[in-house]
């Protein structure tokens, strides 16, 4: 079933799931976080699915397939349907009429991947900023070394925070490193008690392991190493081979720095392997967590479906609901 031909094969300009209205027609390729193939009261089979683009994700139904149609909608796969926009508990769904799968060097990945909103650029001025003011010459030569290899600066910049809760987009870990040193330095301001350059350092390098653990390609999922170490291991490791190469490297620096690096999560439970032993590490540690914790506040209250009257869905993140009917433009009903 091809929706092109269905349409007299003629060419439509992007429609992004952040334009979806319900009654209206859409045509377009879409990529698949999940499907699943289930069986209607009547016997038949559907499909229910989850479609995805860049700019957000929007549930789908297809009635009346079979196994070979179900075929094309694996997870990561692209797809493009023809369907009918409806509203479906308060939130858009598309009812898929016909869909055709999609190979992938027919699209633009770019078109299906989140990305931070915030200026990359401006971002990278900022963190450059965050190095100079580090006064201690060798954690700032190691910063220098991080951030100054162009490699590494490519990947830190375009990768993603998380798989999903917090920053789970291009360009996330930027943006959440860069506010957490933010939120560090008017800390700073107020317990001059804390090594100020060694908590600088432990903000900028806490999650550098992400740029090994986690990966893009048709979607965000995790790397071999990342799935085998994590980016906690990864990046004491990273921190390890680039201190060997900072002439005198003090070596209780590298082992303070490595500390909250290994124990920015807060908790074992939570990844840690071991716990906030310093006042430093303490501040890491509160700072991401609080950090992440906004982030994904935000991010679940601005995509709550609309279904229940101002509260998203159980979120274990938070061990219950959010109340978004306080929230200036979310889901609330009055």
């Amino acid at each position: 079933m091809d929706p092109e031909k269905a349409n007299g094969g003629s060419p439509m300009a992007r429609v992004n799931v952040e334009n979806l209205r319900p009654g209206t027609d859409v045509t377009e390729t879409f990529l698949v976080r999940e499907a699943n193939l289930r069986t209607a009261r009547n016997g038949k089979s559907y499909i229910s699915c989850t479609l995805a683009d860049a700019t957000g994700t929007v549930p789908a139904v297809l009635w009346d397939a079979t196994a070979d149609v179900f075929g094309a909608f694996k997870s990561g796969a692209y797809v493009k349907v023809r369907g009918r926009v409806e509203l479906y508990r308060d939130a858009a769904q598309i009812v898929i009429a016909q869909s055709r799968p999609v190979t992938a060097s027919d699209v633009d990945a770019a078109d299906f991947l989140p990305a931070t909103r915030a200026d990359v650029k401006a971002l990278l001025a900022e963190l450059d900023a965050c190095v100079a003011r580090v006064r201690e010459e060798p954690l700032r030569a190691l910063l220098e070394d991080f951030f100054g290899d162009a490699e590494f600066r490519e990947k830190f910049a375009a990768a993603p925070a998380a798989m999903r809760n917090h920053h789970a987009y291009l360009g996330g870990l930027l943006e959440h490193t860069v506010s957490v040193a933010r939120l560090a330095e008017s800390l700073i301001a107020q317990r001059p008690e804390l090594d100020a350059d060694l908590l600088r350092a432990g903000v900028l390098l806490h999650d550098a392991g992400k740029v090994e653990e986690l990966a893009a390609g048709a979607a965000l999922h995790y790397t071999d190493a990342g799935y085998l170490l994590g980016h906690v291991a990864l990046g004491a490791l990273m921190v390890e081979r680039r201190a060997a190469r900072v002439k005198g490297f003090p070596g209780r620096t590298r082992l303070l720095l490595l500390h909250l690096l290994l124990s920015h999560h807060g908790r074992r439970e939570f990844g840690s392997p071991v716990l906030p032993a310093t006042a430093e590490a303490l501040a890491l540690h509160h700072l991401d967590n609080l950090d992440a914790k906004v982030n994904a506040a935000a991010h679940f209250s601005e995509n709550a479906p609309g279904d229940r009257e101002n509260w998203t869905e159980y979120i274990s993140m938070f061990e219950g609901r959010l109340y978004t009917g306080g929230r200036e433009g979310a889901n609330a009903k009055t």
